[in-house]
């Protein structure tokens, strides 16, 4: 992927002053495109206030980051709630016969 350096400069200045770096920023970008088959979000900036991230950017920015660490698989399930887990469960053990 090649980017302007000017605009790789600038948008690195603004995802710092989110509290990220742009690696990170760049990775929940293309996880949530995917997610939600299409753009996101529609990204702002607000002159003067940093915003504090709510708890799901928060869990997101983590999740991001220790994947790019290798800490956690590209290609692992997220299960939000107690059916996702009983149905992941089920098709692992489908798997293994």
């Amino acid at each position: 992927m090649n980017v302007d350096d000017d605009i790789k400069e600038r948008a690195a200045a603004l995802y710092e002053s989110m509290g990220m770096n742009l690696t990170t920023a760049v990775n929940m970008f293309l996880r949530q495109s995917l997610a939600e088959d299409g753009v996101p979000f529609k990204p702002r900036r607000y002159a003067g206030i940093r915003l504090e991230p709510t708890e799901e950017t928060r869990r997101a920015m983590v999740e991001a980051e220790a994947k790019e660490l290798g800490l956690i698989p590209d290609d692992a399930v997220e299960c939000r709630t107690e059916t996702e887990v009983r149905n992941h469960l089920r098709h692992l053990r489908e798997q293994a016969r």
